[in-house]
């Protein structure tokens, strides 16, 4: 029975159509920690101590974390809810870091079949103008019965890991993204490639994304490919205040895209662009995190943060659009310490027997 399916998927790939599409893996770009949304997810070059912001930047999983990480996504006010969960796993001496996501979209309307395509004169069969154009004309009129309604369902696997070169470090990412849309469903897989100089202040970060092309396979056949992406990032601690107790994180991003440009792109020729992200992140006492930035759509973000050393919870915002006019998005991050749940189930243990 398996060797019936394995045959007839490679038989629907050898005979699909193949085209370069312009989505499909953007959920890797937006579904990130709140922290980094917060800071226009310019943290190419700024590892931001969390799991999750290996998914930016590969090479940010060379720092140990020992907190597990959990952040909910509300986009366009509610319709779109998508969760990320991240830990890390050390063996030998090898640190991984391990990034699921889930997206899921209910009851998206299917209008497909409501029209009653019938003509001028309301009559099925008579062939009269406008019966049979797909379109809406004077006397035709929609059926409500045929409503009917389904559900879209992402869910991505991200694992990255980090070395070193010439004493440069650098990262690769492996992901994995399973994709429903009603009855239809794709695999794909990617990977992703990323590398940061650090100099006495500031460090330089530089990602590759899709490298050399990221896929998506549909259940009929068809394969859809995903060009490469590349950003180019600076960090940069402003300690001009010579203070122990603020700190203040200046972040700038460079996004190019082969073939994703934006309408509002400030460098941009044909479907090629280059789009700027940035951030600003002012430190109190290692305690509380205020923030600020800027993304690579232009749209305003912020957010705040509260640090213990058992527990971590940020929230972060960012306009669905540049006017603000389809809602915000929220984001609440929460991180956890693993030695702490462990020391809690310790005690029960100790306390039961």
């Amino acid at each position: 029975m398996y060797k019936i399916i394995i045959i007839s998927s490679l038989i629907s790939i050898l005979h699909g159509e193949g085209v370069w599409v312009k989505y499909g893996w953007e959920i890797f770009d937006y579904v990130i920690d709140a922290r980094s949304t917060a800071l226009g997810s310019a943290t190419i070059a700024y590892n931001t101590n969390s799991v999750t912001s290996s998914i930016i930047n590969p090479v940010h999983s060379r720092v140990t974390s020992r907190h597990i990480s959990i952040t909910h996504h509300s986009r366009f006010a509610g319709i779109v809810n998508s969760d990320l969960i991240g830990l890390q796993v050390k063996k030998d001496n090898r640190i991984v870091n391990i990034n699921m996501i889930y997206e899921g979209i209910s009851n998206i309307p299917d209008t497909r079949s409501m029209l009653l395509d019938w003509g001028n004169d309301g009559q099925f069969g008579t062939n009269d103008y406008g019966e049979g154009n797909g379109i809406i004309d004077e006397g035709e009129r929609l059926n409500s019965d045929q409503l009917k309604y389904f559900n879209q369902h992402r869910l991505g696997f991200h694992a990255s890991l980090s070395h070193q070169i010439m004493g440069m470090p650098y990262g690769l990412a492996i992901k994995l993204l399973s994709y429903s849309l009603d009855s239809h469903f794709a695999i794909g897989i990617g990977m992703d490639f990323g590398f940061i100089k650090i100099f006495r202040y500031s460090n330089i970060g530089f990602v590759i994304r899709n490298l050399p092309a990221s896929g998506l396979i549909w259940d009929n056949g068809r394969i859809e490919g995903t060009v490469p992406s590349f950003s180019i990032g600076c960090f940069r601690n402003l300690n001009f205040l010579k203070s122990k107790t603020i700190k203040l994180n200046a972040l700038i991003c460079l996004d190019g895209n082969l073939y994703n440009r934006h309408m509002d792109s400030p460098i941009s020729h044909e479907d090629n662009s280059i789009d700027i992200s940035m951030g600003i992140e002012t430190i109190f006492k290692e305690k509380l995190m205020l923030r600020l930035g800027r993304n690579s759509l232009s749209h305003i973000t912020g957010g705040l943060g509260m640090h213990w050393d058992n527990f971590l919870i940020d929230y972060a915002f960012s306009s669905s659009n540049a006017d603000g006019t389809l809602g915000n998005n929220h984001l609440i991050s929460i991180g956890i310490s693993i030695d702490w749940i462990a020391s809690r189930f310790n005690d029960e243990y100790n306390y039961l027997f």
